[in-house]
């Protein structure tokens, strides 16, 4: 009779220490998730590693967390951030976040700018934007007006003349959709005080560069936490 009251009792004891266990589960999880909030929160700091915009900017799509390259064609910098650490980390991004590019029309840079719409506005832009950088990069100086870069589109199997279209000036102000947009990005890139590139802009918040987050991965560690953060924003937003 002592033995099975004995047994009986450690079962029980055990019971509850497997149902305490599976209590505090969801509390451990809370615990680490806030932890690795924390630790992020020291590690990245605003102002040192990440600057936050004065005046944040608009982005296309304000349902989505939006992250934007600011890039240059002839940069090598930007060439090695493309083929050697943005796939993997591209490939990884949840649905609601959207990987825009955009050219910085820089002075002696505007030509190269010029390209990367073209191609955008033929509707091969994930087509031409990885052969465009195999060959701009090698010698930008090559490169330095459109007629230049006509020979590039051709080999890919574009008309001259649908090159050519692209650049026709129209409308009341008589300019290209190409002038158009490289104006737009130069006044998109002054908002946004890029002095170098590659630089990512976080939904129009927060702006991360090679130098301030200490190399390639880095930018794309810091730029995944401000993607969380910014993701914990909008739903507080939504909330209230």
């Amino acid at each position: 009779m002592l033995g099975w009251i004995f047994i009986s009792n450690y079962t029980l004891k055990g019971n509850v220490v497997r149902q305490t266990k599976l209590w505090l589960m969801p509390v451990i999880l809370l615990m680490l998730t806030l932890s690795h909030w924390s630790a992020a929160d020291e590690l990245w700091e605003k102002g040192k590693h990440y600057q936050e915009l004065p005046i944040p900017i608009k982005t296309a799509d304000p349902s989505k967390i939006e992250v934007l390259e600011v890039f240059w064609y002839g940069c090598p910098h930007c060439y090695e951030f493309l083929n050697k650490h943005l796939p993997k980390w591209e490939k990884e991004l949840p649905n609601d976040v959207d990987f825009e590019l955009m050219p910085a029309p820089f002075p002696g840079w505007v030509v190269h700018a010029k390209a990367f719409y073209a191609a955008k506005f033929l509707g091969i832009e994930k087509e031409m934007h990885q052969y465009l950088f195999d060959n701009i990069v090698k010698d930008p100086r090559k490169y330095k007006d459109v007629s230049d870069l006509k020979p590039l589109f051709t080999a890919k199997g574009v008309k001259p003349e649908d090159f050519d279209k692209v650049f026709e000036v129209s409308g009341f102000r008589k300019i290209s959709k190409i002038d158009q947009a490289i104006n737009n990005a130069t006044e998109k890139v002054k908002s946004l005080r890029i002095s170098g590139v590659p630089a990512l802009v976080v939904n129009g918040r927060y702006k991360v560069g090679v130098s301030d987050a200490g190399g390639f991965d880095n930018m794309l560690r810091i730029t995944n936490y401000l993607i969380n953060k910014e993701r914990e924003r909008m739903k507080k937003k939504s909330i209230n």
